[in-house]
């Protein structure tokens, strides 16, 4: 069977918005209708599963108009099934702000506890430009937050009470698609004290069991499980881990500990990419997690997968969210749109660079990084891409991550450079006696984290047809690529700068290059491994 796979809506009550200056919240609002309008109409689909962050501040008018649209989706005929997640509720907000309020508060009052309007002293908040307001002007437009037991009551018809099994300790349930297709639906709002506490245990041992319970009658019933969740269990890519923390991306337990139980198909969202990516459970059992890209940011898409339970097989599309006519924007798609709005973001903070910093990110070109790596390219390809900006490429590099399915094939000068560079750089890394960098990105080298911002060489992440329960072969041979001497003499040169003001210059002079020698043989001997998932 077919069935929608959404998530991130983050959508916003047109009640929420105040003032001509929220337009990027009134373009999520169109976009969101605008998609519910197209599914309700979709005779394909009869299943929508949609995995969370619904609203983009968790306020109680936007949980209502969301569910009444989702009402709506379902009077077509439409089975919808849903989870919340942390956009959704809060724990230390009584109250969120409307947007577009002019007035500006010193140190963002509404991440503390104490934000309630009753006992907030917002004239004291108020920045100077504004201390000119009465106590009663500087009172911002408040709105209520919802709890995340309100969500359970909110959303019970969008699952809950279709369950054929619940967890309501944690907010999660079981829905049969079909006698022989099974959906869990596993909350990442706790009641669990364990699971609060230990953010990367990702569900309390109670709700383990749970879930352990319901894979048993699914094997009686010879029904096949697949399970939804919001925060991925395997990365997209290392560079999302490194940056991510606990808070963005769960550990290695959960992935684990769903994969020992049997579950070899996820679906999440949260990271905001289009990605397929593999784990792994104690005996090597594998687990697939599709994650699904945000419906109204870069890239505005939603999934559409049919799963033939006795192939363990999985077809997946990707579907693009339309633009339409009452959207006030000026590129042909809501991509294009998103991605120019991603784009020029950094190109302001990159000119904003203190100390003239932001010229020089700015104007960088391949021909003035490419001295320092291994001699890859061709006369001809050099010419191609020697006046490249390195912030283009850069850029562009982010936005095929999130997108998914990088074009720079290995057979492409950008690809080539680019690896090259980031093996000069591990060697420079790797010859630093006093630094380790490999620790600093989870133990991933520079070319690992760079090489999946090329290329997607595994599953293509948009469109794919594949056996979900193995880890899949490449698609290009990657060519292997060995760094020259002057990367060792970098090493030794940055090293020595380290230390050019120590107490002790000539003890370091002499300290130094026994140490990186040392350092870069224990690397080739017993290189780096990234944590497994």
């Amino acid at each position: 069977m077919k069935f929608a796979v959404l998530s991130d809506t983050h959508y916003i009550s047109k009640e929420m918005l105040l003032g001509d200056d929220c337009a990027a919240p009134l373009l999520r609002h169109q976009v969101n209708k605008a998609v519910f309008r197209e599914l309700a109409a979709q005779t394909e689909i009869d299943t929508i599963l949609i995995t969370g962050d619904l609203t983009d501040d968790g306020d109680e008018p936007s949980h209502r108009e969301f569910a009444d649209m989702l009402r709506e989706v379902k009077a077509s005929g439409k089975k919808v099934y849903v989870l919340t997640a942390t956009h959704d509720f809060h724990f230390c907000r009584a109250y969120v702000m409307k947007r577009g309020w002019p007035v500006k508060y010193r140190g963002a009052p509404w991440n503390r506890p104490w934000f309630d309007k009753e006992k907030c002293d917002y004239r004291r908040l108020v920045t100077d430009e504004f201390s000119h307001l009465t106590a009663e002007e500087c009172v911002p437009p408040l709105v209520k937050v919802c709890t995340a037991d309100d969500l359970w009551e909110i959303y019970r018809e969008f699952g809950r009470d279709q369950a054929f099994s619940v967890y309501a300790p944690g907010y999660s349930y079981a829905v049969k698609l079909d006698e022989k297709l099974w959906c869990l639906m596993l909350n990442n709002n706790f009641r669990d004290v364990d699971a609060t506490e230990d953010m990367s245990a990702g569900y309390s041992p109670d709700c383990y069991r749970w879930i352990k319970s319901v894979m048993e009658q699914a094997k009686e019933q010879g029904a096949f499980v697949f399970a939804c969740t919001h925060h991925p269990l395997v990365p997209p890519v290392p560079a999302y881990k490194i940056g991510g923390g606990s808070r963005n991306m769960r550990g290695p337990v959960p992935c684990r500990m769903l994969a020992d139980l049997g579950i070899t198909l996820v679906f999440s969202g949260h990271t905001h990419f289009s990605d397929i990516a593999f784990g792994s459970g104690s005996h090597g059992e594998t687990l697939c997690n599709v994650t699904t890209p945000a419906l109204a940011y870069l890239p505005p898409a939603y999934r559409v997968a049919e799963i033939l339970p006795e192939e363990h097989r999985l077809r997946l599309t990707t579907v693009p969210s339309a633009k339409t006519a009452e959207m006030d924007v000026a590129e042909d798609t809501l991509k294009e749109h998103y991605v120019n709005e991603f784009i020029g973001e950094y190109r302001k903070k990159a000119e904003n660079l203190p100390h003239g910093l932001g010229k020089i990110a700015l104007g960088l070109e391949v021909r003035h990084l490419y001295p320092l790596c291994p001699r890859v390219l061709s006369a001809e390809e050099y010419r191609e891409i020697r006046h490249m900006k390195m912030f283009d490429i850069v850029m562009d590099l982010v936005v095929n991550m999130q997108c998914g399915d990088g074009r720079y094939t290995p057979d492409t000068a950008v690809y080539r450079f680019m690896t090259a560079f980031a093996a000069a750089a591990d060697s420079i890394a790797d010859t630093q006696p006093f630094a380790d960098v490999r620790k600093k990105l989870c133990g991933y080298s520079v070319r690992q984290v760079i090489e999946p911002m090329l290329f997607n060489n595994h599953v293509p992440d948009n469109e794919a047809d594949f056996i979900f329960d193995r880890q899949q072969e490449e698609r290009f041979d990657v060519p292997e690529l060995k760094s020259h001497a002057r990367d060792v003499l970098m090493g030794l040169v940055t090293a020595a700068a380290m230390l050019a003001f120590s107490a002790a210059p000539a003890a370091a002079a002499a300290a130094i290059p026994a140490l990186t020698i040392l350092k870069k043989r224990k690397y080739k001997k017993n290189p780096p491994t990234p944590e497994a998932y």
